[in-house]
């Protein structure tokens, strides 16, 4: 039987789904090219890397609910892969999709929870508190790492878009499985830009940097990182490591389940 996706996690998509939270009407204006949709003029500063396709991180279980309404279909030839990071007691999974689409992965309606989210990324407390925001993504670390121009022109929630985020964001922190996911993924991404940080040399382009340590395995000190996720995992969970794996893998068995859709 096809692991299915549990009633709650479909009800939350079904919420986010149906959350128009645009923090400027046509912001694509502002920037010029759709910035977010491509990260294009960021992508040619590197030497090595080749991206030219959009890879988008979701939340576990998104990719199974977008399958299972048939909104997959939007992405035209893509590939929905799922990653994995061991701790003790806990594996975190998370599934990423990349489409051949040009431009735009997604339709507009249909847009995923990072897409819905961004620029901006919630910041929460192991209990679920919603602590602030920070930047969503690595291109723009990489713009504060290189002094460069934000390229994506929004940097504050307008006062009618704030119960729409702050509802999203709620509702995110709410399940345990998606704000460990979330706290997981800020301290890692802050992880590595302190690393980079710490070893800037303004002679050298903060793009080339990363891709040196991306392709030299040096981006993460993993014991570090892991001690830091650990705790981190003992915070959200209340210690009940367990309890917490088991809600996770429930996502992840549907995701899993539908990797080749």
């Amino acid at each position: 039987m096809t692991p299915a996706l549990p009633a709650a996690a479909r009800a939350f998509f079904d919420r986010a789904y149906a959350t128009d939270l645009v923090f400027e009407p046509d912001c694509w204006k502002l920037c010029g090219d759709a910035h977010c949709c491509s990260f294009s003029r960021h992508k040619a500063r590197f030497e090595i890397i080749q991206a030219p396709q959009q890879e988008l991180p979701l939340l576990p279980g998104e990719w199974a609910y977008l399958v299972e309404r048939g909104w997959n279909a939007q992405f035209g030839e893509h590939t929905a892969t799922q990653h994995r990071y061991e701790l003790d007691g806990y594996t975190i999974e998370w599934t990423s999709m990349v489409s051949q689409r040009p431009m735009c992965a997604c339709d507009h309606g249909t847009r995923t929870v990072v897409c819905r989210l961004y620029p901006l990324l919630p910041t929460f407390a192991s209990n679920g508190n919603i602590t602030g925001t920070a930047p969503l993504g690595m291109y723009e670390e990489l713009e504060i790492l290189e002094g460069l121009p934000r390229a994506c022109r929004i940097d504050t929630i307008p006062p009618d878009q704030h119960e729409l985020f702050l509802d999203l964001a709620g509702d995110i922190a709410a399940e345990p499985v998606w704000r460990f996911a979330l706290i997981a993924y800020t301290a890692a991404k802050r992880h590595v830009f302190d690393r980079l940080a710490a070893r800037r040399d303004p002679a050298v382009s903060a793009f080339k940097q990363f891709e040196m340590a991306l392709f030299r395995k040096r981006l993460f000190d993993h014991d570090a990182l892991r001690a830091e996720l650990q705790q981190a995992l003992i915070d959200v969970s209340n210690g009940d490591i367990a309890d917490l794996a088991v809600r996770a893998e429930q996502l992840h068995a549907a995701d899993r389940a539908c990797l080749s859709r």
